[in-house]
């Protein structure tokens, strides 16, 4: 009997069934293949941007009195910042504000995933060879970042408990008493075991929006997280320095 090519092209060509993109975004943490190659057939990016701002504000806002406290606490060690100045952190670390806490992230989140975007889309194009839309990129790496997004939720008793923000699920836990004065503590309070699932699961993603091999996919998600994290860390090395805190490697 011949094969019906018919039936085998239609079998081959097969499109992936159709999800809400709810089950897609619960997809992200258990079938980041399936999730994405449902998400690349219609990549809508509203609703998971508004469950980002949403979860960064209510977050930011209730770790905003850890926050203050972290930095009043590193900003006491300031050689040149005026007394006045530290007074006025210390009455903000005892009296935070929710709500400019909370406005505070949500804004970070909404401006740091357009720019991580913009900067993967320049990577995967340009330097893999890769093709893909704007807001396809984007929505990958907005999908990906509810990993860390749950990451920060499941570390709140442990900040609550400890009454510090300076708690992880990643390597900085094995340093006791590190605090942000120290790079490798940030690095690793940064990189932590949530960031490395989001990185991998993001080059899940990218891989499949720019048609590439899972490989390049690591390989620019990775590229764009760990220069993140260098951004951040150096911004902050570059504050502390001027505010007259002495700052070390270990």
């Amino acid at each position: 009997m011949e094969p019906n090519n018919e039936t085998e092209a239609a079998v081959g060509t097969q499109p992936v069934a159709q999800k809400s993109i709810w089950s897609i975004m619960a997809g992200i943490f258990y079938a980041p293949t399936e999730a994405f190659a449902a998400f690349s057939q219609k990549p809508g990016i509203l609703m998971p941007l508004i469950v980002l701002i949403l979860v960064s504000f209510i977050m930011v806002g209730l770790t905003t009195p850890y926050q203050a406290r972290a930095q009043y606490d590193m900003m006491k060690q300031s050689t040149v910042l005026p007394q006045e100045a530290l007074d006025r952190m210390g009455e903000d670390a005892e009296n935070p504000n929710f709500i400019k806490g909370g406005g505070f992230g949500a804004i970070f989140v909404l401006f740091a995933s357009m720019i991580s975007a913009l900067v993967v889309w320049f990577v995967g194009s340009f330097f893999f060879g890769g093709t893909a839309k704007f807001t396809a990129v984007w929505g990958v790496g907005l999908l990906a970042t509810l990993i860390p997004m749950a990451g920060g939720l499941l570390r709140m008793p442990m900040v609550i408990a400890k009454d510090s923000i300076l708690v992880s699920y990643g390597l900085a836990a094995f340093m006791p008493g590190g605090d942000f004065t120290s790079i490798l503590f940030s690095f690793l309070y940064y990189f932590d075991a949530f960031a490395i699932w989001s990185l991998i699961v993001a080059g899940i993603g990218y891989a499949t929006v720019f048609g590439f091999s899972r490989g390049k996919g690591i390989a620019t998600s990775a590229i764009v997280s760990l220069l993140f994290i260098v951004l951040l860390i150096s911004l902050s090395v570059v504050g502390m320095s001027f505010a007259g805190v002495e700052i070390s490697f270990m």
